[in-house]
């Protein structure tokens, strides 16, 4: 759903299935901004992946949106408030996420970084 919306308004989407696949798309594509699950192959995978990039010199600078269901299946919520330290994240959405408020978001995102 994500991608459809985003390419609806114009933005070139790549997508990766894994964590691993997620830093090769890195790495070979420097993309604009990165929008990540929490839930990849293991329950955590989402913060793995984020501390990766934004711990390498090369990539810190990328945004990343993470998206998760987590408060929807659990009732556990994150706020980049107060989780912000160790998360790893420039902005945090639970899911489901609403069009209109992925794309306010990554166009926030987006203009962050220019």
């Amino acid at each position: 759903m994500h991608t459809a919306v985003l390419q609806n308004h114009g933005y070139d989407v790549l997508t990766a299935t894994s964590g691993q696949e997620g830093l090769e798309r890195v790495r070979a594509e420097m993309p604009d901004l990165i929008i990540l699950d929490l839930m990849m192959e293991k329950h955590d995978a989402g913060f793995s992946f984020s501390k990766t990039v934004k711990t390498d010199p090369l990539f810190r600078k990328i945004p990343i949106l993470m998206v998760t269901s987590v408060a929807e299946a659990t009732g556990f919520r994150f706020s980049l408030e107060e989780d912000g330290y160790w998360m790893k994240t420039d902005d945090f959405l639970d899911k489901p996420v609403m069009p209109e408020v992925l794309l306010e978001r990554v166009d926030k995102l987006l203009r962050k970084r220019e």
